[in-house]
């Protein structure tokens, strides 16, 4: 069963963890905090460089008379170019924070799902599972799972519920903008409202969930050299974070064997039940 006290407990830690980083990586430097950041990034190079000449076996005099100007050069574009590693810097602390919050929000999601088809395994049976279970990867996944937990009395039903969770973690969230879509394409809403009943009238969640994942997907998997907007990072910082509590507060009645409003026992994250046969291996 996971909770959607402890989701909401574990999005505000990640928020405060991030405050603090923001706090202290981006707080206004004064002259005396430059000056020493400078300081300690010039006694770093200088000992690289001290390094690189005492190893270099056809050292001459000349290395020695450019080593130093290297080292001035360095300084003074260090000094003149601060304010705008800063805020390079910062855009880097927006990819992280968007990478963190989608992490755990996207953990989050896959114990959701997971809690409510392993506890309501009726489910399987509406339609919507025959379309994700026709899919390549669904059948590879299955394979895979049911064939390492044969000797598991519950092996088959395990394998099932790992090949849809993961199969759903692959969902889109939304059509995205001049996306051209087939008749049997899914996304996550969609599957939310027909595998469990579950619907949000928000108008904006599905669209703006879809933009962070591109965005999110663009970062880690081809460039670092996207921006992220402040009105991105506010979307990141409401969306990711309250969505998941919304889901089971919205699933807690009509699936309490997997979604609670109330706190968890100690210790209890949410992970549900077949992921804990398999960490265990309680079948040997």
């Amino acid at each position: 069963m996971i909770s959607a006290a402890y989701i909401a407990s574990a999005a505000t830690r990640l928020e405060l963890e991030l405050k603090i980083i923001r706090h202290f990586l981006l707080h206004p430097h004064a002259k005396e905090v430059r000056d020493a950041f400078v300081a300690a990034e010039m006694k770093e190079r200088t000992e690289s460089m001290k390094g690189f000449l005492a190893q270099k076996a056809d050292r001459d005099r000349l290395d020695d008379l450019l080593a130093p100007s290297i080292l001035r050069s360095h300084e003074r574009w260090l000094e003149n170019n601060l304010h705008h590693l800063k805020e390079f810097s910062e855009n880097r602390l927006n990819q992280m924070e968007l990478i963190l919050r989608y992490a755990l929000f996207e953990g989050f999601l896959q114990k959701i799902i997971g809690n409510i088809l392993w506890e309501y395994p009726a489910l399987r049976n509406r339609g919507i599972h025959a379309g994700l279970e026709r899919k390549s990867s669904h059948k590879k996944c299955y394979d895979y799972h049911k064939r390492t937990l044969q000797q598991h009395p519950e092996g088959e039903r395990i394998a099932w519920t790992i090949a849809t969770v993961e199969a759903v973690d692959h969902l889109h969230f939304d059509q995205w903008k001049r996306e051209a879509t087939g008749s049997g394409t899914v996304y996550l809403w969609k599957y939310l409202n027909d595998a469990f009943g579950l619907a949000f009238p928000q108008k904006e969640l599905w669209p703006t969930l879809e933009r962070l994942r591109r965005i999110r997907n663009h970062v880690v998997h081809r460039s670092l050299e996207l921006t992220i907007s402040g009105d991105r990072m506010k979307d990141t910082q409401v969306y990711l974070s309250n969505f998941p509590t919304l889901l089971v507060q919205t699933a807690a009645k009509p699936y309490p064997k997997a979604c609670t409003e109330e706190p968890p026992d100690e210790g209890d994250d949410g992970t549900p039940a077949y992921v804990l046969h398999v960490l265990l291996k309680d079948y040997f």
